[in-house]
């Protein structure tokens, strides 16, 4: 499955050509799955990714979350206990933002990351949800660096495969209903 962040939500648009950041999540055996975010080359120079909010349907048990990266700071996860720009989310990864050693640990334009994500009954499928509260959608990614000192948060648009599989569980939940009448 992969997200595209390409849509603002709040904050300055970040510069350079949209997707700004994209990432892919691929199950990796029974209860994980490999995660990749990628801050596109086609971002401007200066930018870097400072959060990722993500959502679980159904919310795993056991949730441990992999790393060997300078650029992964924290991640934390909780049922809708993490809010940001109006949404409620189940899973954060912080990245560095320290300018330390003039950025070298950033997650700056052309770099990429990964981790694993590991739970009871955990699969890619889980992370097609939708925040909680004012704000619905699948993740959230902050970027700072915006014309210097600027930031924006902005979301993925699904790639149409992972619409279709929205599309084919909607109809099936809608039939199901149906039959129940």
């Amino acid at each position: 499955m992969t997200f595209d962040f390409e849509v603002l939500i709040t904050g300055q648009m970040p510069q350079g050509s949209s997707p700004w950041a994209t990432l892919t999540i691929e199950d990796n055996g029974s209860d994980t799955v490999d995660m990749t975010l990628s801050h596109n080359a086609g971002s401007a120079e200066g930018q870097f990714i400072s959060k990722l909010l993500l959502n679980m349907d159904p919310f795993a048990d056991n949730l441990t979350l992999t790393h060997s990266s300078t650029k992964i700071t924290g991640f934390g996860f909780g049922m809708d206990a993490f809010n940001d720009a109006g949404g409620r989310f189940d899973m954060y990864v912080d990245f560095e933002v320290s300018n330390r050693d003039g950025g070298a640990h950033r997650l700056k334009p052309g770099e990429s990351v990964s981790w694993q994500v590991m739970g009871d009954g955990l699969s890619e499928d889980d992370f097609v949800a939708l925040s909680q509260g004012h704000l619905n959608v699948f993740a959230l990614l902050h970027i700072q660096g915006i014309n210097g000192e600027g930031s924006g948060k902005v979301a993925p648009v699904p790639e149409p495969g992972t619409l279709a599989a929205i599309g084919v569980g909607l109809a099936a939940l809608a039939s199901r209903r149906l039959k129940r009448k």
